[in-house]
């Protein structure tokens, strides 16, 4: 068989997983190739996830995506793609149908170790892989686990490289996950599509992992365990941290008073953390955790 436009050979191992409690989809891949969320990926709520892998064809990835959003079924639906493709033994692909239905299939000629691991609600593959362990791990965790689907799908991918990843190495890895929006849109805030890319870092799966944090610092709201009471102690800390950051000039006082405000309020507009002020603009505990590391890495 001529592969000589089969397309390029990407690498890599991945997780798709579906939540019917929001409803959700996402995928979370991984990689020793540039920049691998960026033609592998694609999600719709109207459709599903599918993610497209080895001898990668972005069409199966639209196309996909429009046949599931026809109500094609996933397993049907790669089938359809394969049957139509003539290099399918150089493919491999995974998706998860509307109703949360997931399939995967791996080519015969994808490098070893290929192939999929089937879950409830989830898949895991991968090639060039040191062995199918670390397919096998992301399932366990993944279905294991509870918690926002973003958060499961890149602890998972992490397991699966701790486990058996990428044989070359590691190079970048992304996360996209999507669900039906709540409301009208408004702003970046009301977006149900959240998308991180790492294209080249040398660890990777901490600096998703990072990203992720971020991501929610400053779209999720505080949750019971992150209130921060509003004690001499902590207003010092919030203080120091300003001052340490060029908002704050004035005396640690211990005492939310006009120039802590005006600080707090100068932080919300500069780093977009309106989800995690108080009306009486107070912060909660993962802020403060954010203000100390930002002043620690300023000195």
């Amino acid at each position: 068989m001529d592969n000589t436009n089969a397309g390029p050979l990407v690498t890599t191992f991945s997780i798709v997983g579906y939540d019917p409690d929001v409803p959700a989809w996402g995928v979370a891949i991984a990689s020793r190739f540039l920049a691998v969320g960026a033609q592998t990926c694609w999600t719709s709520p109207d459709a599903g996830v599918v993610v497209v892998q080895a001898h990668l064809n972005a069409d199966n990835g639209t196309e996909g995506l429009r046949l599931l959003r026809e109500g094609s079924s996933a397993p049907t639906t790669i089938e359809r793609l394969m049957d139509a493709d003539p290099h399918q033994d150089l493919r491999q692909i995974a998706m998860i149908d509307r109703s949360g239905t997931p399939a995967t299939f791996t080519g015969k000629a994808c490098t070893e170790w290929a192939g999929g691991v089937l879950g409830k609600h989830c898949a895991a593959q991968g090639n060039m892989l040191f062995s199918g362990d670390g397919c096998a791990a992301m399932i366990d965790n993944f279905e294991k686990s509870t918690g926002n689907l973003t958060r499961r799908l890149v602890n998972a991918l992490t397991i699966g490289d701790s486990v058996s990843g990428d044989a070359r190495g590691r190079q970048s890895a992304a996360l996209k996950v999507v669900r039906p929006p709540w409301d009208s849109p408004f702003d970046v805030f009301t977006e149900p599509t959240i998308d991180l890319r790492v294209d080249d870092h040398r660890e990777p799966f901490q600096e998703l992992a990072r990203l992720l944090d971020l991501h929610e610092l400053l779209y999720h709201p505080t949750t019971p365990n992150e209130h921060l009471e509003q004690t001499t102690t902590s207003i010092s800390k919030v203080q120091g941290a300003l001052a340490s950051l060029g908002i704050y000039n004035e005396s640690i006082t211990g005492i939310l008073d006009d120039a802590t405000v005006a600080a707090l309020n100068q932080l919300k507009a500069t780093h977009n953390l309106r989800n995690r002020m108080t009306p009486d603009s107070w912060i909660d505990q993962r802020v403060l955790t954010y203000l100390e590391d930002l002043a620690a890495t300023s000195d």
